[in-house]
């Protein structure tokens, strides 16, 4: 019987376990990496691959948390040869079955994810790194610091969808809902600071490519696949959002963790809770449920807020590095163009906007 554990949960706990381990025994060929990737010595790395593919009895034998850090440090390898125009797939025999195994073990897709290259990379010197260099960490580690403020607001989202807009603790619950989103908003502040448009698009964005496994192809490591289009489609996209939103909202959850594929089902038929509370603005009611919807709405236009802030300074940073004079790729690291991010931010403007004009008919909101 398989030795399973909790990794649905983006937790510090998980991640520091996760990040101890070394199944497959790595940490010392890992280091060598950026080293090989800056020689293009594919031949090395089609060897090293070869030589770290664990058998089937030992995927069988390994703990759920062991498949995702042996997942974790496969991909790089993974990573490392699509870079240098080689499918790991074709060069290197049995690969294929290894990763899907990895992915069956893990309920995830066969190969590694943002949370394998971030939450779940070490700190420090045992740090899995493609380039070596000071901003590849420094991205790394503002996605590290990130991810578990949006899970949290993830988490908080649940509870919004199954309560009345005119509840005392909704207004509160948006609230703390928009403070771990913030979060994401300062981090990325810093990244506009620590991490060059050119570094990016010609030296990462390289790492991040598709590859195909059983005929389907799966995105890299990208930062796009953040929960971030979770809180999108909570508060406004599920029944607001434009098809070709909806359409990336849905291939990004296909490949995402287990528990946060099950929120997309759930929220993604869903009315959001803009409209939610637009409704309950528009509606009668009581004097004191009139003051808990309009407090409803003031919190969720700072929430809308918040991620307009967020969005604003992720175009900016897109239009940076996919710019025609940098960019190797016309689409992002997770599939989306500039145009899509521009009309991201243009709805999500859109609906505060709405959402400003309904509850200004009832009160001038601050």
């Amino acid at each position: 019987m398989h030795r399973r554990a909790d990794v649905d949960v983006i937790s510090e706990e998980n991640n520091e376990q996760i990040r101890r381990l070394d199944p497959l025994r790595l940490d010392d060929d890992l280091r060598a990496l950026p080293a090989l990737n800056m020689a293009a010595d594919v031949a090395a790395l089609v060897r090293a691959l070869g030589g770290a593919l664990p058998s089937e009895a030992s995927i069988a034998a390994f703990t759920t948390t062991e498949c995702l850090a042996a997942m974790r440090d496969l991909g790089m390898y993974l990573g490392s040869l699509q870079r240098h125009g080689v499918s790991a797939f074709e060069a290197v025999p049995g690969a294929a079955r290894s990763f899907q195994l990895l992915g069956r073990r893990t309920r995830m897709i066969p190969r590694d994810t943002v949370y394998h290259y971030t939450s779940w990379n070490p700190i420090g010197e045992r740090e899995r790194l493609y380039t070596g260099h000071p901003m590849e960490r420094n991205l790394i580690n503002a996605v590290r610091t990130c991810v578990p403020h949006l899970a949290r607001a993830v988490d908080i989202g649940r509870s919004l969808l199954d309560e009345d807009p005119a509840a005392p603790t909704h207004a509160d619950r948006l609230a703390s809902l928009t403070s771990h989103i913030a979060v994401a908003d300062t981090v990325m502040s810093g990244v506009r600071v620590t991490v060059a448009p050119e570094f990016f698009a010609r030296v990462l964005r390289p790492f991040y490519e598709d590859v195909r496994v059983g005929g389907r192809a799966y995105m890299g490591p990208a930062a796009a696949h953040i929960p971030i289009f979770l809180i999108d489609l909570l508060l406004w996209a599920s029944d607001r959002g434009s098809p070709d939103y909806l359409q990336f909202c849905a291939e990004v959850a296909s490949q995402t963790l287990p528990q946060w594929q099950q929120r997309y089902a759930e929220w993604a038929g869903t009315p959001s809770v803009t409209s939610r509370v637009v409704a309950a603005l528009e509606g009668p009611g009581t004097s004191s449920a009139d003051e808990h919807v309009e407090s409803s709405a003031r919190s969720l236009r700072h929430a809308l807020q918040t991620l307009t802030a967020f969005r604003g300074k992720h175009l900016v940073m897109a239009r940076r590095a996919y710019q025609e004079e940098l960019r190797l790729y016309e689409l992002g690291s997770g599939g989306g163009s500039v145009g899509l991010l521009e009309e991201i931010l243009a709805l999500t403007r859109k609906n505060s906007a709405m959402l400003n004009a309904t509850a200004g008919q009832r009160v001038q909101l601050p």
